[in-house]
């Protein structure tokens, strides 16, 4: 099975989503690989977030069919040794996560693919949401070859 990590400011809302929807879309297509979702964030605690995952990504799941199946996982920091776990790593917003990739694991920066969707203060959950799918269902077809 191959790896890919998505990461996000606080693993909370967009790489949360992006990993649930990439897992029971690619198990649906019987791809062999499975997608893990981590944090930038140093501090989990700073985030102001509620709860282990944000009901906008729980209810954009809901709406698509998708359980969220297993005990509710907290937010995960990454750690540089996650960097070495996974050939491939997203973060969802070049804008937002390069700076912080090159500021807390600048020998990785370069390796970490990236997508420009916003977050709640920059677009709404609506066009996030279907743009974050989007972007999984191209990378997906990718990972098809085709």
């Amino acid at each position: 099975m191959r790896r890919i990590l998505f990461l996000c400011t606080g693993n909370y809302y967009r790489s949360r989503f992006a990993e649930a929807y990439f897992n029971h879309t690619a198990a649906h297509q019987v791809l062999p690989w499975r997608a893990d979702s981590k944090a930038l964030v140093r501090d989990l605690g700073a985030t102001g977030n509620r709860g282990p995952i944000s009901p906008h990504a729980l209810a954009a799941l809901d709406a698509r069919g998708i359980l969220h199946r297993g005990p509710a996982r907290w937010p995960a920091r990454v750690e540089p040794a996650d960097f070495l776990r996974y050939p491939r790593v997203i973060a969802v917003s070049r804008r937002e996560h390069e700076p912080m990739m090159r500021a807390h694991f600048p020998e990785h920066a370069a390796r970490v693919d990236y997508l420009e969707i916003g977050d709640i203060d920059v677009e709404s959950p609506s066009q996030a949401i279907a743009r974050l799918a989007a972007d999984v269902e191209a990378l997906l077809t990718d990972l098809r070859g085709g």
